[in-house]
């Protein structure tokens, strides 16, 4: 796993950690409002780059749950390895 992932999943172990945490402060509504654009914002990449993952071969849901964590990060990667080939 790349490093720009795991950054991924840290700022969203965070976010989620002051949803729960904070709940009701104001730390808390953005941090969930924050996840919730960003849930929006990838599962339209997730839509935008479907066929780009048909293509990609492996695991079609593997890709689209990939995309729907990191977006464009993944699909960078993906790229890199189809040009490498």
């Amino acid at each position: 796993m790349s490093g720009a992932k795991i950054a991924a999943l840290v700022v969203y172990a965070v976010l989620a950690v002051l949803a729960f945490a904070q709940a009701g402060t104001p730390a808390g509504i953005w941090s969930l409002r924050i996840l919730l654009v960003l849930l929006v914002a990838h599962a339209i990449e997730v839509l935008i780059f479907f066929k780009a993952c048909q293509r990609a071969g492996g695991s079609l849901p593997g890709h689209l749950v990939n995309v729907l964590l990191f977006g464009v990060i993944h699909m960078r990667e993906v790229k890199a390895a189809q040009d490498a080939a």
